[in-house]
């Protein structure tokens, strides 16, 4: 089972493993090694963790062993502001505790860390990722109304999911 709590700078640490263990696996083949070596030292490092745990919404998933959460963190999922919109800036789950549930409990968290009168969660995800698409679709993400003012370029595409509901 999963448990998923707000990260602190105590697991600032775990965080950035979560990405350094994370980003090779789900993103080989579908990017050069120096994109996934650049992404690393951008934003896995650990100024870089630490600025989303204080800035934004950290949260974290543990696996709970006989009723206590373990000390090994299991996941993580990151969100910040871009302007007048809330971003889901990553969600990694590690390859052994994928379709556990965690990926899920970690976008719920998510949703529901928001401010009550978010009327909207944003993502963004490489165009050839369509394992991660379909794992968004298959949430209710769709394609945006609107977006922030960034070029994401050709590879990369938003994602929304309506709050409203």
């Amino acid at each position: 089972m999963i448990a998923v709590r707000r990260a602190t700078l105590a697991d600032a640490n775990a965080v950035r493993q979560i990405g350094l263990t994370t980003w090779p696996v789900a993103y080989a083949g579908l990017v050069p090694d120096d994109f996934i070596a650049d992404g690393l030292a951008k934003w896995w490092s650990l100024e870089a963790v630490e600025r989303g745990i204080t800035d934004g919404i950290t949260l974290v998933a543990t696996d709970i062993t006989n009723g206590t959460a373990s000390a090994e963190v299991v996941g993580m999922v990151g969100l910040g502001k871009q302007e007048d919109f809330w971003v889901m800036w990553k969600l990694y789950v590690l390859p052994t505790h994928q379709k556990a549930g965690a990926g899920k409990a970690l976008l719920n968290a998510a949703i529901a860390a928001l401010p009550e009168s978010t009327p909207e969660l944003l993502l963004n995800v490489l165009v050839t990722n369509e394992k991660a698409i379909a794992f968004y679709r298959s949430r209710g993400f769709g394609t945006p109304r609107r977006t922030p003012d960034r070029d994401l370029g050709a590879d990369v595409t938003w994602m929304s999911l309506d709050l409203n509901r």
